[in-house]
């Protein structure tokens, strides 16, 4: 601008669109004010005609301002520089702001957005990025000390971003001392092979891929310094990997040995003496729990996190506002306040606040977002759902099938319930069969709402697909029932998948072929890939080779079967002909023996009486000399009762020895011998008893003589009794002095049929409670227990008094009508949550329609599922009842006996509990879902009759947790006290959970109560309940 014209023509002012542009315009003219003392006249005199030019945007700048401060600000500025144009003898215009113009608003361009919807920042768009300052300081503080960087938080805390447009940026401008001179790799996630990650990252651009990278992989396998020797040959200083979405390492990796090598290099990597190289990760904070398995890699990761955490009012303000600063967007008077409330301290929002932001931005009047467009959206928590669904009720029928299958396309199980993106080619979703063109108009209009992000291949047929963010998953209602209803089928769909790769991996391997009902089903898809296609033909076909083979191999056993049938069959005639023989032989050989053992037999009877006789007969004389006195006396009675007595023994002595003898006769088949036998024992009998008989004078020692007589009697009919039968190997010590003391199994049987017998149906809630009959057992693991953890020991006695328990988990439909009955869930349970519901997350099968409780259709009777300890405890409450201690839990799973499972000591399977969901041989059973009726596993039932305690749902106690509470336990029955912890006890495994977390000694534990409703709900996944009574 020319001196001599300080008035341009109005057609050529370009105002300033915003007050922070004016601002940054007069800064800059400080600057140049200072410097100008060092600039000749004809620099000086550009500098004037700046500052013209500044006074004459800055007052068509008023026609934008509609806010007081700004205009007041503004105005300061102007007069500011209009003054020091006075002061330098230089005209200017009048220096007055333009009255606010509502119909003048610019028109800002589509291409400067200042949003960016469901992806993540990144160094193209860094610029922003803002909000999060404290953190990325934090970050960078943490490179200054470790060379392991985590950065860990719940999905859609915006970690990805605070790394990828915070902290890379800043030290590739050089934050630390040296770190601009640093080499930054590309950002990279693990995948399922993330050793091929490693080699393709590493791979110079004159290496060939298809021989590069094999190499890469093996050395990466065979040498964890691999990873360190490449960095370092490619490097002459520090280097700095990142590795986003680091939980794929273990939930998409299933090759535990390439897992392994994977973060063996990584460690080497970081803790080499070397160069300072750098890793830097990002992770869900529902993963850190994989890292238990590799504790070396878990305590340097633990020592460089740093946790994500929900952005401050002041911070979600800057986030909103300063992007729409940069290009003049402005919000309507308290509007960027109701974005702010409506998600402070929600630290999974993020995603669902930039996708809204985007929205409001393309729904904008000019350069104003309004209120009428934000309600109109639903606000920060709907908008997404409502795009969704208004996108997907706007396409023809046959275009929401191919959406759908789209959709449920590029999402892949993980671990639970929950769902992750995935990555395909456009290709795949060709091999579908449907219309190429319809697939390409849905895949548009998805991309056009940023529901989905492409990234452009070689080829169109080469575009990567995925789904923008888990929150989509997450979020839209109509999509988590897609998945819930496919659940099963899409982790088969994606096993398959993963097992085409690994097949391939392995340099095709036919031992990693298909199988059986795998191969079945791999048929019946009719969208597979390439490889896939190619890895179930083979299948096939090595299938049918074998059989072909088996048939020939069975073909030549059935002949040498049939040679080797009458060979043996020879063979067996002889056998039989020889074993005839013998029999014969026998069977002459014992009857002998038998004749002469009967014979030995009724001669010892014989003997024995005679010798009886004699003896009666000894006595009767000595007792008939010494009462010869009394017999006038008592002549009467003394005859009464040597009669009776007389009549009553010699009717019992013929009788038993006739009996005892011919049962002799008869065992041994000789009539004849047992004839004679009989015969003796009723003469000897018959003497003894008369020469009794003439002792007239006896009294009471003559009744004793009788009975003397009568013991000798039943004293030779025993040892006749006992020579006729078979012997016997008892020894007296074993049949007669051995005490009867019940088993334990035989316990257990009684207080089966005890907790039947005694059952109560509680009338609060109509449900069945099994009386458990008090005793003492012992609680924890054995030492032998090789699938323990160290807070099962030590093993310690426990008694316990009798007491009630339900006999299965409280179901969605009890559970709704507590909360329809309490009104409330959401601050009601000791003033936290609950429980979670539909309102919160997809997957629960509570549902809560405008503050009414019910369940999912046909979900009733399913364990009601992501209850808090708070939630659990006022259940049982409002039933009268409480939550069991742990060491009732225990007892009532396992009983006196120390079973491993509730139902014994077997390993479990399908039929007996609902467990390990993702396992192949559960998927290959299909007979189960994630969720199942309480009464679904009745094989798998505790020694009491209680259902469901292991698998299924976790169940919470009363007990505070602590990993040596079992070193001071408390004896009698009574819940662990001390809460420094901070968490509860929960027993009995979810539907996720491996063999050995099913055991009946298992220990989980989590805090009582939800503390953030958005991002626990992960947390709480698998957390049910039942309650228990005193028997008292």
């Amino acid at each position: 601008m020319s001196i001599d014209n300080p008035q341009a023509p109005e057609e050529e002012i370009i105002p300033f669109l915003s007050f922070p542009s004016l601002r940054d315009t007069h800064r800059e003219l400080l600057k140049q004010k200072r410097a100008k003392q060092n600039k000749s006249e004809a620099g000086n005199e550009a500098f004037w005609a700046d500052v013209q030019e500044f006074l004459q945007r800055g007052e068509a700048a008023g026609a934008f301002l509609d806010d007081d401060e700004e205009r007041h600000s503004a105005q300061n500025l102007l007069d500011y520089w209009h003054n020091q144009l006075y002061h330098a003898g230089k005209e200017g215009p009048e220096a007055i702001l333009a009255e606010f113009d509502p119909t003048t608003q610019p028109e800002i361009p589509d291409n400067r957005c200042p949003y960016i919807g469901l992806d993540a920042f990144n160094e193209d768009n860094f610029h922003l990025f803002f909000g999060r300052s404290n953190l990325i300081g934090e970050l960078t503080r943490q490179v200054t000390v470790n060379r392991l960087i985590a950065a860990i938080g719940p999905s859609g805390s915006g970690k990805s971003s605070v790394v990828l447009a915070g902290l890379i940026p800043l030290l590739k401008k050089g934050e630390l001392p040296g770190s601009a001179m640093w080499h930054y790799y590309p950002t990279i996630v693990p995948g399922s092979a993330p050793l091929a990650r490693l080699a393709r990252l590493l791979q110079p651009e004159s290496a060939p891929t298809e021989e590069w990278v094999p190499e890469q992989i093996d050395l990466l396998r065979s040498n964890p310094d691999h990873l360190s020797e490449l960095v370092d040959e490619f490097n002459t200083g520090p280097a700095v990997i990142t590795i986003d979405q680091f939980e794929e390492t273990f939930t998409l990796c299933h090759d535990d040995e390439e897992r392994a090598a994977f973060l063996d290099n990584l460690l080497r990597l970081v803790r080499t003496r070397g160069q300072r190289h750098v890793v830097i990760v990002t992770m869900r904070v529902d993963y850190e729990s994989y890292l238990n398995k590799v504790p070396l890699f878990q305590s340097l990761f633990e020592q460089g996190e740093v946790r994500v955490a929900a952005m401050n009012g002041a911070e979600l303000r800057e986030a909103i506002e300063k992007p729409a600063e940069l290009v003049g967007l402005k919000f309507e008077d308290g509007l960027v306040d109701a974005l702010v409330r409506e998600i402070v301290g929600e630290p999974a929002a993020l995603p669902l606040l930039q996708f809204t932001l985007l929205q409001l931005w393309d729904n904008r009047e000019r350069n104003r977002v309004t209120w009428e467009t934000y309600r109109r959206l639903g606000g920060v928590m709907q908008a997404l759902a409502n795009t969704a669904d208004h996108l997907y009720d706007n396409l023809l029928p046959e275009e929401q099938v191919t959406a759908k299958r789209i959709l449920l396309r590029i999402v892949r199980p993980s671990s639970g319930l929950e769902f992750t993106r995935s990555r395909i080619q456009r290709r795949v979703l060709y091999q579908s069969g449907e219309a190429q063109d319809r697939i390409d108009r849905v895949l548009d209009k998805l991309i056009q709402s940023r529901l989905i992000r492409l990234t452009e291949g070689v080829t169109s047929s080469d575009d990567q697909i995925e789904v923008a963010h888990e929150a989509l998953v997450r979020n839209w209602p109509r999509m988590g029932e897609w998945l819930e209803e496919a659940a099963v089928s899409l982790r088969l769909r994606q096993r398959l998948s993963t097992q085409a790769e690994e097949w391939d991996r392995l340099g095709r391997d036919p031992g990693a072929l298909l199988r059986g009902t795998q191969l079945i089903d791999a048929k019946q898809y009719d969208d597979l890939s390439p490889l896939e296609t190619e890895f179930v033909t083979i299948s096939e076909e090595t299938i049918e080779q074998e059989e072909m083979e088996k048939e020939k191999a069975r073909l030549r056993e059935l002949e040498q079967a049939k040679a080797l049938a009458e060979e043996q069959k020879r063979a067996a005639d002889i056998e039989r002909q020889r074993a005839e023989a013998e029999r014969q032989r026998a069977e002459a050989l014992e009857l002998a023996t038998g004749r002469t053992r009967l014979f030995n037999i009724a001669l010892m009877v014989t003997l024995g009486l005679a010798v009886g006789a004699i003896f009666l007969f000894v006595q009767a004389n000595q007792a008939q000399s010494a009462t010869i006195d009394a017999q006038a006396t008592a002549q009467a009675e003394s005859n009464a009762r040597i009669d009776a007595l007389n009549d009553a023994a010699t009717a019992v002595a013929g009788q038993e020895m006739a009996v005892a003898a011919q049962a002799v006769a008869v065992e041994e088949r000789d009539e004849a011998v047992a004839e004679q036998a009989t015969a003796t024992a009723q003469i000897a009998t018959s003497e003894a008893f008369n020469m009794a008989r003439s002792t007239e004078a006896a009294k009471v020692e003559e009744t004793a003589v009788a009975a003397t007589a009568t013991i000798q009697f039943e004293s030779a009919q025993a040892t006749a009794t006992a020579l006729s039968a078979p012997t016997s190997e008892t020894t007296p010590s074993q049949s007669d002095t051995a005490t009867a003391t019940p088993s334990t199994e035989m316990i257990m049987e009684q207080y089966a049929i005890d907790a039947q017998l005694n059952t109560i149906i509680r009338d609060e809630d109509g449900v069945t409670m099994l009386f458990i009959t008090g005793d003492t057992f012992d609680m924890g693991a054995g030492r032998g227990d090789s699938a323990a953890n160290t807070d099962e020991w030590p093993q310690h006695e426990v008694t316990l008094d009798s007491f009630y328990i339900d006999q299965k988990e409280v179901t969605v439909r009890r559970y709704a009508r507590f909360l329809n009955d309490l009104g409330s869930y959401r601050s009601s349970c000791d003033g936290s949550f609950c429980v979670f519901t539909g309102a919160e997350t997809i997957f629960t099968s509570l549902l809560n329609n405008f503050s009414t409780f019910e369940s999912w259709p046909s979900y009733e009777t399913m364990p009601v599922n992501q209850v808090s300890w708070a939630g659990a405890s006022a259940y049982c409450d409002w039933v009268g009842a409480r939550l069991p201690t742990e060491s009732e839990w225990e007892y009532a799973a396992r009983g006196l006996d120390g079973r491993i499972y509730p139902w014994g000591n077997t390993p479990p399977n399908p039929t007996l509990a609902n467990y390990n969901l993702l396992d192949s041989a559960a998927l290959d059973d299909l007979t189960f879902s994630p969720l199942e009726p309480v009464d679904s596993y009745p094989d798998g039932t505790s020694p009491f009759g209680v259902l469901g305690m292991a698998g299924g749902v976790m169940e919470w106690v009363e007990d505070w947790y602590s990993d040596t509470a079992y070193e001071n336990p408390p004896r009698d029955g009574s819940p662990y006290r001390d809460d420094a912890s901070g968490e509860r006890v929960l027993r009995g495994g979810t539907w996720n959970s491996p063999a050995a977390d099913i055991r009946t000694t298992t220990r989980f534990h989590l805090p009582p109560k939800i503390s953030n409703p958005n991002s626990d709900a992960e947390v709480y996944w698998g957390v049910g309940f039942r309650c228990v009574r005193d028997a008292d």
